[in-house]
């Protein structure tokens, strides 16, 4: 049976989505109202998070939006070395 490694990261929003984009009530609940495709925000900055925890087997398995930041949550598959 697996046993998985968690692990927790905040992302700053405005790097990923402009602030315009964003609308967040006074108990810190976000919504995002589109993601533009520019090269200086969005999925470019996404993508390359992605890719870099990627490369260190973990996947990402949830995020989400609160009071201007993004909570994500990460997982890897614990690799046991057995004796023979």
């Amino acid at each position: 049976m697996a046993r998985w490694d968690y692990k927790t990261t905040m992302l700053d929003l405005d790097k990923i989505v402009p602030p315009a984009e964003v609308a967040c009530n006074n108990a810190g609940t976000c919504k995002v109202n589109s993601l533009p495709e520019l090269p200086e925000h969005g999925l470019d900055h996404l993508k390359k998070i992605l890719d870099a925890e990627g490369s260190h087997e973990w996947e990402l398995v949830q995020c989400q939006l609160h009071g201007g930041k993004m909570l994500c949550i990460w997982k890897r598959e614990i690799k046991e070395a057995f004796a023979s």
